[in-house]
């Protein structure tokens, strides 16, 4: 941590955040002081709390402390006075109210999970301290909330009424540097000889920076720039731009694969992929030049004939890729321009809505009940050991296992965060005695008292804008706050100040040991855990039991992808795994298309068509036992006999619809060889009683 300290480098903004965030502290201070508040500390250690350099993350994060907090009052005021003379009752009941408020919050993969982790841990520091006391519960509920309200007002205050730093122009910023980041993938992607391990670790990156886009859309609402209240277009913008990284792998697989079939890239089809790259990089929102562009692709895929080639087919199929890449780069660009402009077109935003909502994200049920179940343990330990030893600082105990069990949470390894969290509370036990032995004593008066804070807690408001040292920051201030417990009086309690560290310390000791008997995941399981989920949507895709959304369902694979990413730096086994989930994008998208078409087919097609998606249902539920199971080798077979027997139809739009999906399968399941297409004879036209399938077919595939 000392290195980190030491290499950061705080900007002018920095310095000016950390005297905001002390003035809203010490504004909260004086008012609670003066209005004689039960616990005036809570007021200041809440502006640190939501303290946040960008003012619509602080009014989000504020607003969801207070409905937190008040949840977490309700809580503690219905279960206490009710159940305190059952301590073991008691001590489950509001430990199952943690442990439930925390599952909750890990399903929530966006800034409203606060409400719940905070209701949760609430009613613990509500609760707790009444149980010797529960006639005073409600008094202390109350307080809680005026304290906490109390500093969530002035930090809002000062942040939005001083300097203030709007996410807005962050987002912009971000959107433009995703934008260009997606233009240099174009490029990339329709050069065949580009590295495709580069190339898919550049979409996984920026599939990841989406899925960030998702939360800071949903801060917008509470500030006052020029984005404000444009979060539903942003996550639209968001969920068109996820959907261009499928069609950037299917084009670049479409091209290797030509390439190895042909020997080479044939050059009117370069030329064409010249101009549409360059079209992409010049990052314009041109309709006319799209339509050009447009017309210039069909007009080749029209040279292509009927396709009675494999290499031909991959040369259709990539040009319904490129027709494709060409609809959504408009829909980005007209929903950005859109966005700046505070005029979104209504159509375009429809198309992409439904994509951009929370059901697109992943949740994971399995380690939300873990958090869950740790929290509850944790708090029941901790309370077990103070029914039976009566120990005077068993709440305070009781109160940091809760606090503990719930902040780390969304880590995937929270131990070594806690130590770091008891090494820090150990530190700051350390300057509340000197606070209170050596500085308090020798001042009078509130001004300085706030000057003999100044230096120490500007020093650490610094800290809190990096993420390196933020967690070292916010234990040092906070617990510093709380323990020193400043009143309108000066008293020294040098017991007092020890055993409720010591008390602290221990809570979030087992805290810690809990965490990492029950919550800890090793990295290569949580990889395993996301493959196997989508694995699962695969499965029951096939089996057209899954409800959602077509491209609902792509961005919740494509949002797992980001959440792998970052995981292979600690599990490089796992690159293998990683590189394959991108074409399980695809075939999730052919699934969804073929279990369309079937409904339109032929009798004898249709059947066939069961029994692929069937086969391939069952292949991924395989899967998830046998996590190395190769493909079975019907499924690549029911494919051949399938594409032979669409190639038998006759040309037309049907035909081409149905090849479209039948092609990319193919070529996912099998990258080192070409099909079989045997040969066939085109039929003669026949009227609709014979089962040819009308022409009037919708298929998109990503």
């Amino acid at each position: 941590m000392l290195q980190s300290i030491l290499a950061l480098r705080p900007t002018t903004s920095d310095w000016i955040f950390s005297l905001k965030t002390f003035g809203a502290s010490i504004l909260a201070l004086y008012i609670a002081l003066m209005f004689d508040l039960d616990r005036p500390v809570w007021a200041m250690a809440t502006v640190y709390i939501v303290a946040h350099p960008l003012s619509g993350v602080l009014g989000s994060k504020a607003i969801y402390r207070v409905l937190g907090t008040v949840f977490g009052a309700i809580a503690a005021v219905v279960l206490v006075p009710n159940l305190v003379n059952a301590p073991v009752l008691l001590s489950m009941a509001l430990a199952l109210w943690v442990g439930g408020c925390l599952f909750l919050s890990r399903l929530d993969r966006t800034p409203r999970s606060y409400v719940f982790m905070l209701a949760g841990y609430t009613a613990a520091i509500v609760g707790f301290p009444c149980v010797t006391d529960p006639g005073n519960v409600f008094a202390t509920a109350i307080a809680r909330c005026q304290e906490i309200s109390l500093g969530i007002v002035c930090a809002t205050l000062v942040s939005h009424i001083i300097l203030p730093r709007h996410i807005g122009p962050v987002i912009a910023t971000r959107v433009d540097g995703w934008m260009g980041d997606i233009a240099k993938l174009a490029a990339q992607s329709f050069d065949p000889a580009s590295d495709g391990d580069a190339i898919q670790n550049d979409r996984a990156r920026i599939a990841a920076d989406l899925g960030e886009l998702h939360g800071l859309a949903l801060h917008l609402g509470y500030e006052k720039s020029r984005f404000a209240g444009r979060t539903r277009q942003l996550q639209a913008l968001q969920s068109a731009m996820a959907a261009l990284l499928p069609v950037f792998y299917a084009i670049y697989d479409r091209l290797t694969a030509l390439k190895a079939q042909t020997g080479a890239v044939p050059d009117a089809l370069s030329v064409l992929l010249g101009r549409i790259s360059d079209f992409i990089l010049a990052q314009q929102h041109d309709p006319k030049q799209t339509a050009d562009l447009h017309r210039d692709i069909t007009a080749y895929a029209k040279t292509l004939g009927s396709g009675d080639d494999w290499a031909a087919l991959l040369q259709l199929n990539l040009c319904d890729r490129l027709h494709r890449l060409l609809d959504f780069h408009e829909d980005c660009h007209a929903l950005w321009a859109g966005i700046r402009a505070g005029d979104v077109p209504d159509d375009v935003i429809d198309r992409w809505q439904e994509s951009g909502g929370d059901r697109a994200l992943h949740r994971d049920y399995g380690v939300a009940f873990r958090c869950g179940l740790t929290a509850f343990i944790a708090t029941m330990v901790v309370c077990g050991f103070w029914v039976m030893s009566a120990w005077p600082n068993g709440a305070t105990a009781a109160m940091m296992a809760a606090v503990g069990a719930s902040l780390m949470s969304f880590l995937d390894n929270p131990v070594p965060a806690l130590k770091g969290f008891i090494r820090y509370t150990a530190m700051a036990v350390g300057v509340v005695l000197i606070y209170s032995l050596v500085i308090l004593p020798g001042i009078d008066g509130f001004p300085l008292l706030a000057m003999v804070f100044a230096p120490y807690f500007i020093l650490l408001g610094v800290l809190i804008t990096s993420p390196q040292t933020y967690g070292f920051a916010l234990a040092m201030l906070v617990n510093v706050v709380m323990i020193l417990n400043v009143g309108t009086a000066y008293s020294s309690n040098v017991a007092g100040v020890i055993g409720g560290g010591i008390a602290s310390l221990a809570g979030f000791g087992v805290a810690a040991i809990v965490t990492a008997f029950i919550r800890v995941v090793p990295v290569d399981r949580h990889i395993r855990r996301l493959v196997r989920a989508n694995w699962r949507d695969i499965a029951a895709i096939g089996k057209g039991k899954l409800k959602l959304g077509r491209m609902v369902m792509i961005r919740r694979l494509l949002d797992r992808q980001g959440l792998i990413l970052p995981r292979l730096a600690m599990a490089p086994e796992h690159h293998e795994t990683f590189l394959r989930v991108m074409p399980e994008v695809s075939i999730a998208s052919v699934l969804y298309d073929l279990r369309r078409l079937r409904m339109v087919a032929e009798p004898a097609l249709a059947t066939k068509l069961d029994r692929l998606l069937a086969n391939i249902a069952q292949h991924f539920e395989a899967r998830l036992d046998d996590f190395t199971r190769a493909p079975d080798a019907v499924i690549l077979s029911d494919v051949d006999h399938i594409l032979r027997d669409v190639m038998g139809m006759p040309k037309g739009a049907a035909r081409e619809k149905l090849l479209i999906p039948l092609v990319a399968l193919r070529r996912t399941l099998s990258k080192d060889d070409a099909p079989d297409l045997g040969r066939y004879h085109e039929p003669t036209a026949r009227n609709g009683q014979n089962g040819i399938m009308p022409v009037a077919l919708i298929g998109e595939t990503a």
